[in-house]
């Protein structure tokens, strides 16, 4: 089973196992509350690639929500999406949905998640563009469900595609990690507004925290033996971060092929339920910090999905800050 699959396969499980709860439905003043507690707080220091403070306020809001939503925290299976469950509209501003152009169908269709770092930047695991050509591509924002129209999805095209150089080098699954050059509709970019919104990016310093909850979303497989078993709407699941020496164990992912680099995060349950799974490569896994969401992986592999022992393994992002600012000057934005 390949990367993707393997990945994909993995946040399925995540999200089938996630229950919802009538305690997390919160009113509309509710909302409004916290979306204002977000937004008077500090906020992480880094803001969106390719903006400043200088520029439109909605810019600066990195990582917020006007949307509340709090997936349950357990870790425990329940029926349907693996470890996951359906998000409200709008409440993961910054997931986006990626698809491929396939000639034998004649038509797009889900590929791949990815995170809105910027009005013109969308970040993706590497693996999922390998084989891709820029033209055949296309990014679509404030998406929810797949199969038919939401009120703040919008779709480009793709300008550029750089892939980090080092992809491969290390290891199959290393430096998996991408970039993607929105191309403008007219003279805009992608333009936030409630239901789409970019995610803050870490600093090269940050240390992920070992047992912090963290959520992972997107459209992948229901059905961890079914990798055609897609979502039709985006899910959610809250996966707990690992410390890598845990990672490292002979029982876990010690001994392999691929050695668990420095710069991957794993994230999940040892004793499974909880993961990604196929179609939901390149998606953001997003740890909330001083109440804004950070972009802490993206989904890049695991060995099947929700398996025990064999948790989730994401592309660590502060491991790439300075290559992020070299590839943002690379594509001139």
């Amino acid at each position: 089973m390949d990367a993707t699959v393997f990945m994909s396969v993995v946040i399925l499980h995540a999200l089938n196992f996630v229950s919802s709860s009538p305690a997390h439905d919160y009113s509309h003043n509710a909302q409004r509350n916290t979306t204002q507690r977000y937004r008077r707080s500090g906020g992480y220091p880094k803001f969106p690639v390719g903006t400043d403070s200088g520029k439109k306020e909605e810019e600066s809001e990195c990582g917020t929500r006007d949307v509340y939503h709090q997936p349950s925290y357990s870790g425990k299976p329940v029926p349907k999406v693996v470890g996951g469950t359906a998000a409200p509209y709008g409440a993961y501003p910054w997931t986006v949905e990626i698809k491929a152009y396939r000639p034998n169908k004649r038509k797009f269709e889900h590929h791949c998640g990815g995170a809105v770092v910027g009005p013109r930047l969308v970040m993706t695991a590497a693996h999922c563009l390998q084989n891709e050509q820029a033209d055949q591509l296309r990014i679509v924002v404030g998406e929810h469900f797949i199969e038919q129209r939401d009120q703040y999805e919008k779709s480009f095209r793709v300008e550029d595609v750089l892939i980090h150089p080092k992809f491969r080098k290390v290891g199959f699954y290393s430096n998996d990690i991408a970039l993607l050059k929105v191309k403008p509709v007219g003279d805009q970019g992608i333009q936030f507004n409630s239901h789409v919104r970019s995610i803050c990016l870490p600093e090269q310093s940050t240390q992920s925290k070992e047992g912090a909850w963290c959520l992972v979303t997107g459209w992948g497989a229901q059905n961890p033996d079914d990798v055609e078993s897609q979502s039709q709407s985006l899910q959610v699941a809250a996966v707990s971060l690992l410390d890598l020496a845990t990672c490292r164990r002979s029982d876990v992912y010690g001994g392999r092929h691929q050695d668990i680099l420095d710069s991957m995060v794993c994230a999940g349950v040892l004793e499974g339920g909880v993961d990604a799974c196929g179609g939901d490569s390149g998606g953001p896994l997003a740890c909330e910090v001083d109440g804004r969401f950070v972009l802490t992986g993206l989904v890049s592999w695991g060995d099947g999905c929700a398996k025990k022992n064999r948790p989730g393994v994401y592309t660590r992002i502060s491991h790439y800050v300075d290559w992020l600012e070299q590839a943002r000057k690379q594509l001139g934005v």
